[in-house]
């Protein structure tokens, strides 16, 4: 399930992810996005891991929003992602380097450290 969360704001997405994740769920994101990287000369990023059941995501959505985090690398601005799991933080180190500033993993407890540091100028 993907929230969009209070924060999002300006060049700022922040959305909270949890249970499972759908096709549909992939593309309101990725669109939400790229409307974002067309306004703006970058966006920030605020992903929430919550209870994400590995399991429970669309393989062929996940494929898809990998290649469109290759493609959009260098629109990206501050990223980051907070999670409960190790294999969050592996994916976290994964995808830093097609990142144009690379993404900051942190704890599900550092949620506020997270967020300021997000949206610092």
């Amino acid at each position: 399930m993907l929230e969009i969360l209070p924060e999002t704001h300006n060049n700022l997405l922040a959305v909270r992810v949890s249970k499972a994740l759908s096709i549909a769920d992939f593309d309101q994101y990725r669109n939400l996005l790229r409307d974002l990287m067309g306004k703006y000369k970058e966006a920030h990023l605020y992903y929430e891991m919550v209870d994400l059941d590995l399991g429970e995501v669309n393989a062929v959505a996940a494929i898809e929003n990998g290649m469109f985090d290759v493609v959009h690398g260098l629109d990206y601005g501050r990223v980051a992602m907070v999670g409960e799991k190790k294999w969050q933080e592996w994916a976290a180190n994964l995808i830093s380097p097609v990142k144009k500033k690379g993404v900051r993993y942190f704890d599900l407890s550092e949620k506020k450290e997270a967020m300021a540091w997000v949206q610092e100028k």
